[in-house]
């Protein structure tokens, strides 16, 4: 299959698929979704997907693999896809610049990061399927992870990091107060180990939640 075709594949299935999921959702939901909303949104959306996934050719199309993630990410895990395709772009283009030595066949779009700065060459981040920085120890568990879990996946994520802010919060004003005022700890708060990619108040917080345990635990897929 030549590249060509496969980056033509790839954005009449976004533009297909995208709306067409989202129609499905107007129609389980009795039209609380209404179906033009759907279309409205979806049409961009897909082109606009599939376009960028496309011209960098990042689903390996000939292989069985680029298919099963390409159908997963324009369905099941189609939540998660939009989310990175929307916010990732918007923010990861003022720390680097879209990559397709990175992102051709690898399953994701990657921007490599601009040179000097901590984010995109120390904290890297995944958005769905748009990456900041790379693979590094564990970028694509995040991105496994997403496909997973599908619709579940950033609800999970925003529940985790609700319920590790208000621990953190908790021991800092409690216990972890009372250790350092008698000068028990140097920090109040619960730190990270030094693998973290994440330091300081917030470290601990990140590192605790339950995708990165399991991501610093396993590493990439």
């Amino acid at each position: 299959m030549s590249k060509e075709t496969q980056s033509f594949l790839t954005v009449l299935l976004s533009l297909v698929l995208v709306p067409g999921v989202l129609l499905l959702v107007s129609a389980v939901t009795g039209g609380a979704f209404p179906a033009g909303v759907a279309l409205l949104l979806g049409l961009p959306l897909g082109l606009g997907y599939g376009l960028e996934a496309g011209l960098l050719r990042i689903y390996p199309l000939p292989s069985a693999q680029g298919w099963v993630e390409l159908i997963i990410d324009l369905t099941w895990s189609l939540p998660n896809t939009l989310f990175g395709f929307i916010f990732g772009n918007i923010v990861y283009v003022f720390f680097g610049k879209l990559s397709r030595p990175d992102s051709e066949g690898q399953g994701w779009i990657v921007y490599r990061a601009n040179p000097g700065g901590s984010f995109g060459n120390n904290v890297l981040q995944t958005l769905g399927t748009v990456n900041l920085g790379g693979a590094g120890q564990h970028e694509k568990m995040h991105l496994l992870q997403a496909r997973i879990f599908g619709p579940f996946y950033l609800p999970f994520v925003a529940a985790s990091y609700v319920i590790t802010s208000l621990l953190q919060l908790l021991w800092t004003c409690t216990l972890g107060g009372l250790l350092k005022l008698l000068g028990m700890r140097d920090k109040a708060y619960l730190r990270p180990p030094a693998r973290s990619a994440v330091g300081g108040f917030f470290g601990w917080i990140y590192y605790a939640t339950p995708i990165e345990l399991w991501a610093y635990a396993t590493g990439n897929p």
